[in-house]
């Protein structure tokens, strides 16, 4: 009897809490990011940012698939190293939707992606990154099929043609969602 209990109870939760998700299985949404990128080149302070575009599909009504294409750039709004560069690339990643509710989401997401910098070393005009990344988000429905989107993922950015650290830390993205 217990068990029967326990069995029916479980299958009202998943019923109730799929029923009235925010998101479901098959959802598509796109999504554009911006965050700060403070650095430090030559002992002294430059700042640009960070953009990402991504494009979601949700496997279930809890994990989605994301391919996350970024673009980076040092002194978009203060250059005063006089050094500039530039990086590019493709992140791969997972998302979990920890809370699914009508107005808004949390999520916890992990990826491992590439890209290039435009940084010269020796006789090279670029270099080959790998970035790892994982963190955490939430969306707010503002509209039909609008979201606001913060997420706050902790990065690392290798350099892999030379061997050392690009950037690492945690930054926070702001930005919007449209849901397909």
């Amino acid at each position: 009897m217990k068990n029967r209990i326990l069995f029916c109870s479980l299958v009202c939760l998943l019923i109730f809490q799929n029923g009235f998700s925010q998101l479901k299985k098959g959802d598509q949404l796109l999504s554009v990011t911006f965050a700060p990128y403070p650095t430090t080149s030559n002992g002294e302070k430059d700042f640009g940012v960070i953009a990402k575009a991504d494009a979601e599909f949700l496997l279930t009504n809890r994990l989605s698939l994301v391919t996350s294409g970024f673009y980076s750039n040092n002194t978009a709004f203060d250059n005063a190293s006089g050094i500039t560069f530039n990086a590019f690339g493709v992140i791969p990643s997972l998302q979990y939707y920890i809370l699914n509710k009508e107005k808004w989401n949390v999520y916890a997401l992990a990826g491992y992606g590439f890209g290039f910098t435009d940084r010269s070393f020796r006789d090279s005009q670029n270099s080959a990154i790998t970035v790892a990344t994982f963190g955490a988000g939430a969306q707010y429905k503002v509209g039909n099929k609008w979201f606001l989107k913060l997420q706050l993922p902790y990065f690392k950015a290798q350099n892999i043609s030379f061997d050392f650290t690009e950037v690492e830390g945690i930054a926070p993205f702001i930005g919007v969602s449209y849901l397909l």
